[in-house]
């Protein structure tokens, strides 16, 4: 079984399920091969995933592998699964995991140190100079928020759908370095930003990141500060928001006073998560 079979069939699996992907993207990380699903062989999966993966299996079609492969072949974006080394590791703890992501330029392996930011406010915008210069990526789903983080000299990975094909916002060949931005969609190439695409994109904005830092500019930021807790993410936010006392009262929520502070206590943060062990 080849990588691209193995895409194939988690693309093709998703593609043939009912409602939300993340139960997918759980059974075919559970099971270890999307092929072996597609195939029918449902071993080691416990009831309820087992019943899941039935339902997929049972909507697939002939033909379905190789139309995936096509899309693999002809899509200028790299294509990661769930099964592939390269998928990032803070979405693959998040409950809410997706089964694929485009990518067009380069995942770094320093984006584990990362803060998503909500919105592109000014103060959204300060907010990704600041934790660019503080050496941290900023993940968003604004444009002019992933550009400040990127002439501030840092990095920065911008998610929402695209059509698959290299952009201007992508760092060319060398989409590792500081100063590019990545793009990154959950979604299949074409697909239309609707109010579906707006939430998933949101959930894979936090799940990407370590921590969410939320400006309060945006009508949604008490549902994606919600989600972002749900996600085992910490939750920095601006003073005075209204929900923050709903929502910080079982912790993992910090009031930053400025900019400033949020900086120093990010990094703070994410340099103790990344050197805790987890047994």
């Amino acid at each position: 079984m080849s990588v691209t079979e193995e895409q194939a069939a988690v693309l093709a699996l998703t593609r043939a399920t009912a409602g939300p992907w993340h139960h997918t993207a759980r059974v075919v990380e559970a099971r270890g091969s999307a092929l072996r699903l597609a195939r029918g062989d449902l071993g080691g999966l416990g009831e309820h995933d087992r019943a899941h993966a039935a339902r997929v299996v049972a909507r697939l079609r002939p033909g379905d592998l190789g139309r995936a492969e096509g899309l693999i072949a002809a899509c200028p974006a790299a294509l990661v699964t769930v099964l592939d080394d390269g998928y990032p590791g803070n979405l693959a703890c998040a409950h809410n995991l997706q089964p694929f992501l485009w990518v067009r330029g380069r995942l770094g392996t320093g984006d584990h140190r990362s803060v998503a930011v909500t919105g592109d406010a000014p103060g959204a915008r300060a907010a990704a100079r600041a934790l660019a210069a503080a050496g941290l990526t900023v993940v968003c789903d604004a444009p002019r928020t992933a550009g400040a983080a990127a002439t501030a000299g840092g990095r920065a990975i911008m998610v929402g759908p695209h059509d698959g094909r290299p952009g201007a916002l992508v760092g060319g060949p060398d989409g590792g370095r500081p100063g590019a931005v990545v793009a990154v969609s959950p979604f299949w190439p074409g697909t239309a930003a609707t109010a579906r695409t707006r939430a998933v994109t949101g959930l894979v904005t936090s799940g990407l990141a370590a921590a969410l830092y939320v400006t309060g500019d945006g009508a949604c930021d008490g549902e994606r500060a919600a989600m972002a807790l749900s996600q085992g993410k910490h939750v920095f936010a601006a003073p005075g928001l209204p929900w923050t006392p709903r929502l910080a009262y079982r912790g993992g929520v910090t009031v930053v006073a400025g900019i400033d502070e949020l900086a120093r206590q990010a990094v703070n943060l994410v340099d103790v998560t990344r050197l805790t062990t987890v047994f």
